[in-house]
């Protein structure tokens, strides 16, 4: 007598539920995958001799995408990010840089174009724009200011 009527062998059923718990396990591995934190180094922070602009700089990889970067703050509110990334892997991923600048209570977030860098290869990315909150603040992030700056893959 069967105890069920699928009338499917207990074998095939067997087979049935590996191949379910194989394909949720790769779609939960590929999940778990996508948000592996990225590496980052410290970031460095130097004040230019005339007070107008400050330079943070670091170096970050994530999922075989390694690279560094400079992100400058200008008095006047403009900010750049020039960035590179080298990927170790065999096919094309997509990056971009994505910088978040501290001080007091304040928090902005500037970031790059996403760009893709083909595998085995270095790629250059670079974003411009004004911030007024950073023209407003400037003396202020120039004293205790703070940039953590990461490479995001995807």
């Amino acid at each position: 007598m069967r105890v069920d009527n699928t009338r499917t062998s207990g074998r095939a059923r067997s087979r049935r539920g590996l191949a379910l718990l194989i394909v949720s396990g790769a779609a939960l591995g590929s999940l778990l995958l996508g948000t592996v934190p990225a590496q980052a180094n410290d970031t460095t922070k130097v004040v230019s001799a005339d007070g107008q602009s400050i330079t943070f700089a670091t170096s970050d990889s994530s999922r075989n995408v390694s690279g560094s970067m400079t992100f400058v703050v200008n008095a006047d509110g403009n900010w750049s990010i020039t960035g590179t990334a080298h990927n170790s892997n065999l096919l094309v991923r997509t990056f971009h840089w994505t910088c978040d600048l501290t001080w007091d209570a304040a928090k902005v977030t500037q970031v790059t174009a996403k760009k893709a860098v083909p595998g085995k290869t270095t790629r250059t990315i670079s974003s411009t724009a004004y911030d007024p909150d950073i023209q407003g603040d400037f003396a202020a992030i120039a004293d205790h200011g703070r940039a953590d700056c990461d490479i995001v893959i995807g």
